[in-house]
């Protein structure tokens, strides 16, 4: 595995950032009305739906960690984007042909790991570890309102693709390292700018260890995200056991981050006209959907155990 970014990837992620720099419709302006599609929304479904997908699912043989990379530049932002669901939706179905419409963004999937699924009413269709499935939808009220959630039920398939799972969860893991790190830029502007008793606060130990720990964390949780992307992708026997334990990390330090970048805030930061709320609410969502953290943490050391078993 490479140990750096390739000079495309490091321009994937520089080209998402600038795609959603200027985007009409933000997280925030989704707490005071209904969801609607960003701006950015049709040119990132268009232009990154081939990424990661296999050459035998109609890819490009783009390799999945590029799919991260998009996607964690884009969790940073918040911006409230169909694309990584509709990415996690066609690396549930990359074990068959992906239709075109589907790769080109013509038609939006969201994927059903779970009974709840974000984007399901402005969705076109629904994957599921089976394939393309038919789905009833019911709208349930979401913690982050810019990312709809609604309860699916659809027929399950006898036939369950792990691979498919494994590349989707890491999918959502990404999200959340990008949420991660957003929250930790948004709290080190508050320390290098606010001001207390004649300090920068940044320059108090309270407030600099708590940012070097939540950056630590979200570090090992992208670490351990792109080693999963290139476990899968390579066969790797321990690429179950990378996938749970990336998925748990990513969770963790989402939550982490976006508490820390609460309380670096201080009083301001518990009030509504600030925007760190904004991370924690997108960070629970996000680390509960694709299985809940603790339910990734046992699977890991259950997997362990085997693993070591004669």
């Amino acid at each position: 595995m490479r140990a750096t970014f390739t000079q495309e990837q490091l321009e994937i992620a520089k080209t998402v950032r600038a795609i959603v720099e200027d985007a009409d419709f933000t997280a925030r302006d989704a707490l005071s009305a209904p969801w609607r599609a960003p701006s950015c929304d049709a040119p990132l479904l268009a232009d990154f739906g081939l990424l990661g997908v296999p050459e035998a699912a109609g890819g490009v043989g783009s390799a999945l960690i590029d799919l991260m990379v998009a996607v964690e530049a884009l969790g940073e932002s918040l911006v409230p984007s169909r694309f990584p669901f509709h990415a996690a939706a066609v690396q549930l179905l990359s074990d068959s042909q992906v239709p075109a419409e589907v790769l080109e963004g013509r038609r939006v999937l969201t994927p059903v790991l779970d009974p709840f699924a974000a984007y399901a009413e402005q969705a076109d269709g629904f994957a599921a570890p089976g394939g393309l499935v038919d789905a009833t939808v019911t709208p349930r009220r979401s913690f982050d309102p810019s990312v709809p959630l609604s309860e699916v039920a659809y027929r399950k398939s006898d036939t369950q693709h792990a691979e498919g799972v494994r590349r989707a969860t890491l999918v959502l893991a990404a999200q959340l390292c990008g949420v991660a790190q957003g929250a930790i830029d948004k709290a080190a502007e508050q320390a290098r700018t606010r001001r207390q008793f004649g300090r920068i606060i940044g320059s108090f130990q309270g407030v600099a260890f708590q940012l070097a720990e939540a950056a630590v964390a979200r570090k090992a949780a992208w670490d351990l995200t792109l080693y999963a992307a290139w476990a899968v992708e390579h066969g790797r026997p321990d690429a179950a056991i990378q996938v749970h334990a990336a998925k748990a990390a990513a969770g963790h330090a989402a939550v982490f981050a976006a508490e820390r970048c609460i309380q670096v805030h201080g009083g301001m930061g518990i009030t509504m006209e600030a925007d760190p709320h904004l991370f924690l609410r997108r960070a629970f969502v996000l680390d509960a959907l694709g299985g809940s953290g603790s339910s990734h943490r046992r699977r890991t050391g259950e997997l362990r155990v085997q693993s070591r078993r004669p």
